[in-house]
This record gives C-alpha cells, sequence and structure tokens, in this order.
C-alpha cells in the first residue's frame, strides 16, 4: 500500500515493480475520469502495458463518483487481482477512499428529499458559504472545487449530523470482509522543498501537455460544471482556454493550488497510523521484496 500527496511520483514507482507478481489499484478520485488524463496526471498508456492499473479512466467526466461508488469498483478489481494469482498494490492520493475501502464506510443518515432538493438548487459558492456556517472542518477535508461533495457534506449537516465528525464502522471494509492482511503500508514522504520543486514541474508539464485544450474538450461535450472538471486545476484552465488569462498566471495558480492540496494530503496522511513515512526509494526497495 503506498500513499502520496500530489507530485511525489508514486505513479513513477509503482511502474517498475514486476508485472508477473503485483497489479495497481489507484485510490484517486480524479483519476478514475476517462478523457482527463493530462490534467490528472493519470497513469499513461505505457505505463498502464507496463502493468495493470485499475479504476484508472473509467468513468465519464459526467459520472458522479463517491465513497460507495468507488469501494464497489475497487472491491470487483481486488477479487480480479487475486484470483490471478498477484499482488494487489493500493496507490493512494483520496485517503478517503482508500479507508473508506480498507475499514468500512462512514455512517450517514438517509437524506430526506427535501433536503437533496434545497441543496441541488445551491450554487458550489453558496454551498461552501453554508459549510463554514454550518461545518467548517468539513472545508478542509474536501478536495477543492469538489461540488458533489460540498453537497453531501451539506445534506449530511442539514439533517442534523456534522460531517466532519462521522467516525469509520468498525470491522467494515475489504480488511475485514475479504480477511486481507496489509504487507506494507507507506507514505511517500519528501523533502517540502523537493516536492514543491515536482509539483512546479508536473504544472509546467501539464500545460505543455495541453490541458487547456484537454478542459475545452471536455467542457464541449459534458458541459464546464460536469463532475470532471471539478478536478483540481481545470477552472484555471478553462480561464486560460477563455483568455481570462495568460500562461504566467495560469501556471501560479496550477501550481500553487496542487501545493495547498498537498498540504492538506500530507497532514491527513501522517494522522494515518497505519501508514509508514518513508523515501521513495526505500519504499519501492521494500515492496519489490514482498
Amino acid at each position: 500500500m503506498l500513499a502520496a500527496p500530489t507530485g511525489a511520483g508514486k505513479t513513477a514507482l509503482v511502474r517498475e515493480l514486476d508485472p508477473s507478481r503485483f497489479e495497481i489499484l489507484s485510490f484517486d478520485s480524479r483519476q478514475i475520469y476517462k478523457e482527463l488524463s493530462i490534467g490528472t496526471a493519470a497513469p499513461t498508456p505505457e505505463d498502464v502495458q507496463r502493468i495493470p492499473h485499475h479504476l484508472v479512466s473509467l468513468l465519464s467526466p459526467a459520472e458522479s463518483v463517491h465513497a460507495g461508488m468507488y469501494t464497489r469498483l475497487a472491491e470487483e478489481a481486488i477479487d480480479g487481482v487475486i484470483s490471478r494469482g498477484r499482488i494487489p498494490v493500493l496507490t493512494a492520493g483520496t485517503g478517503f477512499y482508500l479507508n473508506a475501502f480498507l475499514f468500512g464506510m462512514f455512517p450517514v443518515p438517509t437524506i430526506s428529499e427535501q433536503i437533496k432538493q434545497k441543496v441541488e438548487s445551491l450554487s458550489m459558492e453558496e454551498r461552501i458559504e453554508e459549510l463554514k456556517r454550518l461545518d467548517p472542518k468539513a472545508l478542509e477535508k474536501i478536495f477543492p472545487n469538489d461540488n458533489y461533495r460540498y453537497g453531501r457534506a451539506l445534506e449530511v449537516n442539514l439533517m442534523g449530523t456534522v460531517w466532519s465528525e462521522l467516525k469509520l464502522e468498525e470491522g467494515g471494509g475489504a480488511v475485514s470482509s475479504r480477511n486481507l492482511k496489509i504487507l506494507g503500508a507507506y507514505f511517500l514522504d519528501l523533502d517540502r522543498k523537493e516536492l514543491y520543486s515536482r509539483i512546479d514541474a508536473r504544472a509546467k508539464q501539464m500545460i505543455e501537455a495541453g490541458m487547456a485544450e484537454e478542459a475545452r474538450r471536455v467542457a464541449k461535450e459534458y458541459g464546464e460544471d460536469c463532475p470532471g472538471l471539478q478536478s483540481l486545476g481545470y477552472n484555471f484552465a478553462l480561464e486560460n482556454i477563455k483568455g481570462t488569462s495568460n500562461l504566467e498566471t495560469f501556471f501560479g495558480n496550477l501550481s500553487q493550488s496542487h501545493r495547498n492540496y498537498a498540504k492538506r494530503q500530507i497532514t491527513w496522511f501522517r494522522k494515518q497510523k497505519f501508514l509508514e513515512p518513508i523515501h521513495p526509494k526505500e519504499a519501492y526497495d521494500k515492496i519489490k521484496k514482498i
């Protein structure tokens, strides 16, 4: 199991594992979308050909994804990997989904139709303002611009349950239901200066590879408000393609948003006691020896 903040290099690391022994299960709420490979830094076709990756480029940008759906897809994928006699390597940028799969779902209340309609009528900015009032800690746990997750958190709060205080149900998840044995659980803990340098390089690479044009194509096909384009940084890509920002501003905003997100990921992963902080090279050596 390998968790890492954005830009830390987990995709490059698992690419080198022995494909006759390992297959990859990706827990990334953005890389699951098709047609958005540039801005989500999804594994390349060459990566996937080198070693099987699951839960990558699977859903249309028009589809919403949530922890329950992701867990069901992950259960199907891991059963297939095990049936082939391979070792599943779980890679995670979205720790919330990883924990839900491993240890169980959060017990959320049933949402009334009235609350659903009320939240559905709100813009993303209005949902954020309501969450600031009702449950400000929720905003620390939600992926930036994830309008669907803002809505889900707000629905729970309006039903009288504080979303940010929900706890995982004991005894749930694949560790229990599939009797999984975790052979190693690592968090790629890079020096902050090195990580930020990698993030800057990745942002530059995304722009040069055509992230703005990718955003334009998807917006034309599915609409600017489609779930896929709520992924980190696509709002800046759309601004650029519309001519409301230049390349310098696009790069600055994209890089800074990824840095901010990486900080939040690091904080979250460091709180997970089952994850061992480790340097990428040491993690690779440990995983390949399993």
